[in-house]
């Protein structure tokens, strides 16, 4: 038998984890980026050296493995050296599944009913299931199936278990896998991959995709360059439906230079939904806006439960955090339409000493611009000045702040043309944001303008 070397079968950003057998290994990026093949040359070789290993395979269709991860793992056995046949290894119908020469088994799953996901078990009772691959997760409708589905296979690991994660990245910000990655980046048991095509040698480039897709692909940076972005680099992208299509984290994402010449604050205050500050400066004559820092906080989300009064005090002590860092009388500009009390509870603080620098607004959320489209929404006013800021880079995010980067990354418009608003973005930040500069909008706009 021929010697086999896994830099052939494998793309080369792949080798770096491809021995690694920590408990939860995420491979993503644009489309074409070798993950699939990484991954079914990784379990196909497991499986040959240990014969009590099996695996399973999760793609939200069952209908959808036989033209993609079934195949995969059948070349990837045979690019080892172990092929297989259709009636005695593999079937040639719709019920899927592998066995090895050796006896051990892949079995294939779906991801639509949970119910569907519980009892897995070895077909063979002296085996252990000890990997799982879940095909392209953007597909599953939240985490919790992934839940579900490890619930029901690990129990029957053994001493050891892979979770294998593997999808191209989603265009919008507020897909579920963002947060899921940002948690698995956080864990020590855990290892993140972004991957695409062009991160290979071109020879290599040429080897697994074929010249023919590169050509393709290559056409397609020229005419689309936010389809290319999307598709192949795996990078949020500004396509149908995204609100604030200008954004651009070089233009509009960078370290602050903290001269100002007045500090704002916006404060969207949530029972159920976030409450968020967004403190901003601006810049001498009005030549700009930079977003200072940011407060957030969510019960049920982010860390512990609080009430009015909780948030009342983390507003003055954010203002505060403000206020020693620039030595500057600041203003909070405070969305009272539902929130009386909390309103009521500030304009308390700032009158005494100790908050004496800090100045109660007066906010009027449903403001538009003079001159405008009288039929046109003030949210939508507030987008069209928002963009236009980004567009002309009038506005700078300090790097640091990246709850708000999220959220204006991942706004889009709901079908009936309205910013979406359904729990899956993030709005309260958006909203804290443009509260802190909506007084001002007339002039910032005609500053822009000139």
């Amino acid at each position: 038998m021929s010697t086999i070397l896994i830099s052939d079968v494998v793309a080369r950003p792949h080798l770096e984890y491809f021995n690694s057998m920590l408990p939860n290994q995420l491979d993503h990026g644009g489309r074409a980026g070798y993950k699939s093949s990484k991954n079914a040359i990784k379990i196909a070789l497991l499986m040959l050296n240990n014969p009590t290993i099996e695996v399973v395979v999760f793609r939200q269709d069952y209908s959808d493995h036989k033209d993609s991860t079934f195949r995969d793992l059948i070349w990837a056995f045979e690019a080892l050296g172990c092929p297989l046949s259709v009636h005695k290894n593999y079937p040639n119908g719709n019920d899927l599944w592998i066995k090895l020469p050796q006896g051990n088994y892949v079995h294939f799953k779906q991801m639509k009913v949970k119910d569907k996901l519980k009892g897995i078990r070895p077909t063979i009772p002296t085996n252990t299931i000890n990997i799982a691959w879940f095909f392209e997760i953007t597909e599953y409708k939240d985490r919790s199936y992934i839940t579900s589905a490890q619930s029901g296979v690990m129990r029957a690991a053994g001493e050891w278990f892979l979770s294998m994660y593997e999808w191209n990245d989603a265009p919008k910000l507020s897909d579920w896998t963002y947060e899921f990655l940002d948690e698995m980046n956080e864990r020590e048991d855990a290892y993140t991959k972004k991957t695409n095509y062009y991160d290979t040698p071109v020879w290599q480039q040429e080897k697994f995709l074929g010249k023919p897709l590169l050509h393709e692909i290559e056409i397609l940076k020229v005419t689309n360059p936010e389809l290319y972005k999307s598709e192949y680099m795996g990078l949020p992208a500004n396509l149908k439906g995204s609100c604030y299509k200008s954004f651009n984290r070089a233009d509009n994402v960078k370290e602050i230079s903290g001269t100002y010449i007045d500090i704002m604050i916006g404060v969207d205050y949530g029972g159920n939904d976030a409450t968020v500050c967004t403190a901003i400066g601006i810049l001498p004559n009005y030549g700009g806006i930079e977003v200072i820092d940011t407060y957030y906080h969510m019960n049920g989300k982010t860390g512990g439960t609080k009430n009015i009064n909780d948030y009342c005090e983390d507003i003055m002590k954010f203002t505060q955090k403000i206020y020693l860092k620039y030595k500057m009388a600041l203003t909070i500009f405070l969305d009272t339409a539902n929130n009386t009390t909390m309103g009521m509870l500030l304009e308390e603080q700032t009158l005494t000493q100790e908050y004496s620098y800090v100045i109660m607004g007066y906010l009027n959320k449903l403001k538009k611009r003079k001159g405008t489209n009288k039929k046109k929404s003030a949210i939508q006013e507030r987008i069209d000045v928002l963009e236009i800021m980004f567009g002309s880079s009038y506005i700078t995010i300090a790097p640091h702040n990246k709850q708000l980067i999220k959220a204006i990354e991942s706004a889009e418009y709901d079908k009936n043309g309205d910013r979406l608003d359904n729990g899956t973005s993030d709005i309260d930040s958006i909203d804290s944001l443009e509260y802190s500069w909506l007084m001002e909008m007339d002039f910032i706009y005609d500053m822009i303008m000139k």
